[in-house]
């Protein structure tokens, strides 16, 4: 794994916004068991805390790519970066 990617401030802030609104959600899915909620709409919950778990991964992968991947071309390197996007891929989409 390239170390020389680094989340930007600006980008950090965002995912850090992200991240919290998916702890909600997935606060809202116990509350909604403890409160014995219709189970499709505990499942609605769900599938939307697992979508938006799928657009921050999706996110955080497009910026290595700009960054590390960029930076790896061209170098030595290069391959292993690729390898290394394209293992992430494969997790992401099984």
């Amino acid at each position: 794994m390239t170390s020389s990617a680094k989340t930007n401030r600006a980008n950090k802030d965002a995912l850090i916004k992200r991240i919290n609104r998916i702890n909600g959600q997935v606060s809202a899915v116990g509350r909604m068991i403890d409160d014995d909620r219709y189970s499709i709409d505990i499942l609605h919950q769900v599938t939307a805390a697992r979508n938006a778990l799928d657009a921050l991964s999706l996110q955080l992968l497009e910026e290595h790519a700009r960054l590390s991947v960029d930076a790896a071309i061209g170098s030595k390197k290069s391959d292993a970066a690729v390898e290394e996007v394209l293992k992430v891929v494969r997790q992401l989409v099984k």
